[in-house]
């Protein structure tokens, strides 16, 4: 779910970025469409946000490692997908609405939805696919072909190994 997302962040995050995810979340919340959110998630990660206000140019401390602040594409890529309870297009259309660098949090928000089940659209890969004139649908089925005979390989690798260790038997005691 788009919680337990946010859950395994908070429980990986540190410091400044910790606390921006959870400022940002909270306000995300409060929150059932992307419009509305836009400015309240942007207010809510600003001060941890090394950027500034404009982000085309970017204050001093622009992007410097700090215990204290945080990249603000995480913590509203969070955001994002809990406003859209983890439909993909709302929260591509929300994080692509947001601005700044709003390429780096579509990708994560989108990823993170399509890994908890929501595809693409079918209208978007389409048009992507006729514009960009490219194959699409080819290498997704080559990458879900190879990632199923890996895991057939792990499978198996790992049933050898645990049929193995079961006919160790028991240790004896010389004579």
């Amino acid at each position: 779910t788009p919680d337990s997302v946010v859950t395994t962040a908070l429980s990986l995050a540190k410091d400044g970025t910790r606390t921006a995810i959870e400022k940002v979340c909270e306000e995300a919340s409060r929150h059932t469409d992307f419009e509305s959110a836009l400015v309240p998630l942007r207010e809510a990660v600003a001060p941890y946000d090394t950027v500034g206000p404009d982000y085309r140019a970017p204050s001093l401390g622009a992007r410097r490692p700090s215990r204290l602040h945080s990249i603000e594409e995480l913590p509203v890529a969070l955001g994002m997908l809990l406003v859209a309870r983890g439909d993909y297009r709302h929260a591509v259309l929300g994080a692509v609405n947001y601005g700044r660098d709003c390429d780096s949090i579509a990708t994560m928000t989108g990823a993170l939805a399509g890994a908890l089940g929501s595809p693409v659209p079918q209208d978007w890969s389409k048009q992507v696919a006729e514009a960009s004139r490219l194959d699409l649908w080819q290498p997704a089925t080559t990458l879900t072909a190879v990632t199923r005979e890996i895991f057939e390989r792990d499978v198996h690798r790992r049933r050898t190994h645990e049929s193995a260790f079961l006919n160790l038997g028991d240790p004896r005691c010389s004579d």
